[in-house]
Order: structure tokens, then sequence, then C-alpha cells
């Protein structure tokens, strides 16, 4: 049996040939600072002082490299960001290193080394082509052709083929030639719903893997989830003066624009399907309305509100309820209780989105923005499943960072 045809993909490097370690790659992270010292030190040996700077910026941009490595492991366009982001965090680290132990730098160096890793990280995030995967047809990836919206090219021979994609829960029988010829020669093949996974973001839903989704909320995370409590409520303590000046500024704006209160209370859905009271800054006139979505409420926005609802600054009260447990920094949105009621009848297996904590930002949120009714909540429901699918430390400091891009330019914002 011939196979479909071939998708041309750009996947995570992971799904076809999964690796725990570091790539040899990674090792050109060593590069900008070393060159950088020819360039502005001349040829080794250097002394003590020199050397120790150039080692350090090396450790700094190896770091960098292998955060954003790790980050750009999950669906997204955005790689120039994040490698952006790491540079000029590991940057500023190195730089207080330095600071605080007295040690010598030159800006020169520094800048010229952190410029030139720039580029150089680029090329490694995007030194693997998309790849060319054989796609069977039946199941699961019948259905995987429409949903990418790809167009398949014609195929010849197993040998153009980096993978064979194949719902293996209903393959045809006449496709096993085909995937033991694959195997032999060492060709990956891959479930269907993995590489839209790794595609898109998202997990599909359907009758077809509900069996398998309903197993996330009984899924072993670990220590993770104790680890991410720890850094999630430590990271806002630390930055808690920030916090509450913003804070105190914020509520006096609202004082001034609509009076007392300046806070109300909502009950939200939280872990386990336990209702919680979430905390915002009022951003309409009149008191809020349960179980209605917030484009029906456009007309009672104010100009204030509407400016602190793009940037987010009404949901700054939202980090007292992260310091208390009712959420985490990230994870899923939390929702209405009145409205996930409506859902919870409307939408197989949307409860499970409650397997976690909810979160002040999430993974739907960064690549979504705001979604209302069933239809654009099936979709967000989606995007909660696969990060409660594949929680991890690297998938939450992505969303942290496409967090800051989202809160500057005010993307999904209602």
């Amino acid at each position: 049996m011939e196979a479909m045809g071939v998708l041309e993909l750009r996947l995570p490097y992971r799904l076809i040939k999964p690796r725990n370690w570091p790539s040899p790659w990674l090792a050109l992270g060593l590069l900008p600072a070393l060159l950088a010292g020819v360039f502005f030190f001349g040829l080794p040996p250097w002394g003590v002082e020199v050397s120790t700077l150039v080692f350090l910026t090396a450790l700094a941009h190896l770091l960098a490299f292998f955060a954003t490595d790790r980050m750009a492991r999950y669906p997204g366009k955005e790689s120039w960001g994040l490698a952006a982001f790491n540079l000029f965090l590991f940057t500023l680290l190195l730089v207080a290193v330095l600071a605080l132990g007295r040690l010598y730098y030159s800006r020169a160096y520094l800048l010229g080394a952190t410029l030139a890793a720039f580029p150089l990280l680029m090329f490694y995030l995007n030194r693997i082509p998309p790849v060319r995967l054989a796609l069977i047809p039946g199941g699961v990836a019948d259905w995987l052709q429409v949903h990418l919206k790809e167009g398949l090219l014609p195929m010849a021979y197993l040998d153009e083929v980096e993978g064979v994609v194949a719902d293996l829960h209903h393959l045809d029988p006449k496709a096993l030639p085909l995937l033991a010829e694959a195997s032999l020669r060492g060709i990956p093949i891959l479930h269907a719903a993995s590489v839209y996974e790794g595609y898109t973001g998202r997990v599909p839903l359907g009758p077809n893997f509900n069996e398998g989704l309903m197993a996330l909320a009984e899924t072993d995370r670990g220590l993770y989830p104790w680890f991410k409590r720890v850094w999630e409520v430590g990271l806002v303590l630390v930055c808690s003066p920030l916090l509450l000046i913003l804070g105190l500024v914020v509520a006096l704006l609202v004082y001034l624009d609509l009076g007392r209160p300046v806070i109300f209370a909502q009950e939200r859905v939280g872990l386990g399907g336990r209702p919680f009271r979430a905390y915002k800054f009022r951003t309409m006139r009149g008191a809020p309305r349960e179980g209605v979505y917030a484009g029906a409420e456009e007309t009672r926005i104010t100009p204030l509100g509407r400016f602190l609802r793009r940037y987010r600054l009404d949901e700054l009260p939202q980090f007292w309820n992260v310091v208390k447990g009712d959420m985490n920094l990230i994870g899923p949105r939390p929702e209405q209780r009145v409205l996930a009621e409506v859902y919870a009848k409307e939408i197989p297996l949307y409860p499970l989105r409650h397997a976690v904590r909810p979160g002040l930002t999430g993974w739907a949120q960064v690549q979504q923005g705001y979604a209302e009714g069933v239809e654009g909540t099936q979709v967000k429901l989606s995007y909660d499943l696969y990060y409660i699918k594949h929680l991890s430390f690297w998938l939450d400091l992505r969303i942290l960072v496409k967090t800051l891009w989202v809160i500057g330019t005010g993307f999904g914002a209602r």
C-alpha cells in the first residue's frame, strides 16, 4: 500500500529523534565569547582577569543557548524573542556576578560578544529544515490532514521521508508492510495525534482521543508541581515591592474613575473543580454580572478600564490569589463558575482543565488570546489540555516570556 502523500512540517526535533541529553551543537554558544576575546584582547594566553571574563561570558552564553533550546522544543514561531530574552537575561546575570564579585569587565567586550551570540543562536534554532513525513491514510491521519490544512506532496519512495505518520489505533492492515519496511530502515513511525500536538500546541479533541485524554487527571507529575509552587510564589514575593506600588497607583486611578470599591471578587473554578473568589480591579460602570461574556459588557467599560484590560493591569489583585494558593502564576485561566457549568455540559472533557491549579497566565492565553462561547472555549480547552499533558519547567518559562510580549502588545485583550 502506498502512502497517501508527503507533508512538509517544521516540527520539534524531539518528535523525530527523541533525546534527553543536550545537543553537541550547543557548543556553538562558546564561540562568541572566545572570538570576541581574540578581537578585543588579542590571541591567548590572556591574563587571569581577562581569562575569567571570557570564561564567565562563555558560560553565560552556553546557559542562554541551553535554556533557549529547551524552551523552543514547544510549538511557536517566536524563536527570535526567546533568543533575545535569554541572551539579555543571562548577560544581565553575568553583569551582576561581575559587579558583586568586583571582577574586571569590559563594556565593549560584553556588548560585542552578546551581539555576536544572537545570530549564532538563531542559526542553532533554525538549523533543522522542515521534515518530510509520509502520511498513511485512515483514522486520525485523515483528520490530521484536514485540520493542518497543509497540501500533500506526491510520494514515490520511503527514502524521501524522515518519518511515517499513521493512526496506529485505526490502521488499515494493508499499511502494515509499509510500516514494517519503514521500521527496518530505521525511519521513525509517529502517531498522527502526536504530530498534530507538536505542530499546533493543541491536543486534538474528539471521540478518537477521549480515552487517552481521560488519563491526564491521573498522570503522576513527580515533584514538579511542588517545585512549581515554590518558584512561582518566590518570584511573586521578590517582585512584591514593584507589584504593590503599581497596584496602589492603579487603585487610585480606579477610585478617581469609578469610586469605591476599587476591587471586586468573582467566583471562579479552581483546582479539582472547587470554587474560589478571584480578585480584580473594577473596569466598568455598575456591578459585574455573573455568567456574562466580556464582549457583552463592552458599553459599560470605561476608557481607563479598557486601558487596564489591554495591559492586564486589572488582574494585579490576583497575585494575592497566587500567594493564597487559589491560583498558580501559570496555568489554565479560571472560568466563571456559571460559565464553567455550562461548558461542562456542552464540551466533553471540559472538567479535565481543573486537574491543575488555574493561572494568571497560560498556554491558551499566549497562543489564542481571548475566547468566548462554546466554539472558542473548545479551542481554548485543546490548548489547556496540551499544557496539562506537557507540564514542565521549560514550558512554564516559555509561557512567562510570551506573556511579557502579550502584556506589551495587548494581544488578545478584551
